[in-house]
């Protein structure tokens, strides 16, 4: 067994069990995330949604939509195809090619996959690849330097518990990946919370400055074009 499917196996092995506890139908950020993201993808273009998992984010935006998902973890595919009837494929992004010719979406969607990458650039570069000339990017990552997380730090606390999570964002340091493929670059945080947490606390209200939203919210929502 040639050793780049050996790599991908235990690659899959690995997001199978770890997705397995009772993950597959969370949809991390909520509401705000969601309807942000759906807005940013619209309606009438072919997509490409990466890391669909089991359409958890997909089934709110495929509909006007010709979606096909790619996910390295087979479990999850077999979730998505069967729940949605769209075709997925078994891809590991960060070690094999996107299996599409160039130019051949009109969106690319990569939502919450940007922090498990082992080598974003290759992935970023085969995302350009494969978008049509004015294509757009949409995708999101936790925003990993939001207040809560630098209080963690600073007390001599892990702020990341997630063992699948291998880099960290920031508004700065998203721009500056994306800005090295995409022009248009645009960061929106979303979702979190000012005080508290749940049904009780104090959200990170859309209309307050982006700096303030920035510093409290749970993501980072990005739409960016293919130069």
């Amino acid at each position: 067994m040639p050793a780049i499917h050996e790599q991908k196996e235990r690659v899959s092995e690995f997001y199978e069990k770890h997705h397995s506890r009772g993950k597959y139908d969370y949809l991390y950020g909520g509401e705000d995330r969601k309807r942000a993201l759906v807005e940013l993808i619209g309606k009438g273009n072919k997509v490409l949604d990466i890391g669909c998992r089991s359409g958890n984010l997909t089934q709110h935006y495929c509909e006007g939509n010709e979606v096909t998902g790619v996910d390295i973890d087979r479990k999850a595919l077999e979730l998505f195809r069967d729940r949605l009837g769209l075709p997925g494929h078994w891809v590991d992004v960060d070690a094999e090619p996107l299996p599409f010719s160039d130019a051949s979406f009109d969106v690319v969607v990569m939502t919450e996959v940007m922090e498990h990458l082992r080598f974003p650039k290759q992935v970023l570069q085969e995302i350009r690849r494969v978008l049509r000339p004015g294509g757009r990017f949409v995708g999101s990552v936790p925003n990993a330097f939001r207040l809560r997380n630098r209080l963690k730090f600073m007390v001599g606390k892990p702020f990341e518990s997630d063992p699948s999570h291998l880099r960290s964002y920031s508004t700065r340091l998203l721009r500056k990946e994306l800005e090295g493929f995409f022009s248009e670059v645009r960061i929106v945080p979303v979702s979190g919370h000012l005080l508290g947490g749940g049904r009780f606390g104090v959200p990170v209200y859309p209309w307050l400055p982006n700096g303030l939203r920035t510093l409290f919210a749970l993501d980072l929502v990005w739409e960016s074009e293919k130069r």
